[in-house]
């Protein structure tokens, strides 16, 4: 009895093994889409937990809005899981609340990707919140600084740090290119803040334009500010403005 054995077309293999690499490659890069979002998630949880533990939870939320619910963690789950998760992150100054937006996200000084990841970055030759100067705060638009899309003129805005709590009102919202970012620094108010992200929020990529809030300190807004000057310290803004995606 003779076999015969019918040998597949070259192009068909080919084909097949190609497919099989692009399955590959696509579970690989959902999963590291999820370790991403997931080092973001840990993070805000664990440093929001010890920053409450830190300022005491007695804040009665800005200008007769309702403040945003503090996340605390559950007895059971924190006395299990709680040795495993990141301790004090010595690098983080505080919180930034919106509740127009419905945000609220822990902020850490610098720009660079790993601090972007997990946290709004703080860009460290700006001024530190309370400060005379002008605050900027980074996000990514498709993660932490997304309800950005929602904010309007007006909108109160809060950065609470160890050292008191200093609200803002939204002054301006512009969409710019990403070289004039910063162009309008020495018009802003004494005391300011300025969220950036990119813009459309949408878009698919690294974004061509730079979506801008501008906002001034309230005349009730505390004027203290008492930073360990070793977290705004000489570090370096190993990420360019023009490059966020």
């Amino acid at each position: 009895m003779v076999v015969r054995v019918r040998l597949q077309p070259v192009w068909k293999l080919f084909l097949r093994v190609t497919a099989d690499l692009l399955v590959l490659v696509g579970v690989a890069g959902v999963l590291v889409w999820l370790w991403g979002l997931s080092d973001g998630v840990i993070y805000q949880y664990t440093q929001s937990v010890h920053f409450s533990k830190d300022v005491g939870n007695g804040d009665a939320g800005i200008a007769g809005s309702p403040a945003i619910p503090e996340v605390s963690p559950l007895p059971g789950v924190a006395r299990w899981i709680g040795p495993a998760l990141p301790q004090r992150d010595p690098l983080l100054l505080g919180r930034l609340e919106i509740p127009s937006i419905q945000l609220t996200v822990m902020m850490r000084e610098g720009v660079d990707e790993a601090s972007l990841r997990k946290a709004a970055g703080h860009l460290p030759s700006s001024a530190l919140p309370g400060e005379s100067g002008n605050v900027v705060v980074l996000g990514h638009r498709d993660t932490f600084f997304r309800p950005l899309r929602g904010i309007a003129q007006g909108d109160p805005i809060r950065v609470k740090t160890r050292s008191g709590s200093f609200d803002y009102v939204v002054d301006s919202i512009q969409v710019v290119a990403p070289e004039q970012s910063l162009a309008f620094d020495r018009d802003m108010p004494a005391k300011s803040i300025t969220l950036i992200t990119c813009f459309p929020f949408n878009y698919v990529g690294p974004a061509p334009r730079r979506f801008i809030v501008r906002a001034r300190m309230t005349a009730s807004g505390n004027d203290r500010s008492e930073m360990d000057p070793a977290v705004h310290g000489n570090l370096p803004e190993t990420r360019s403005l023009e490059k966020m995606p």
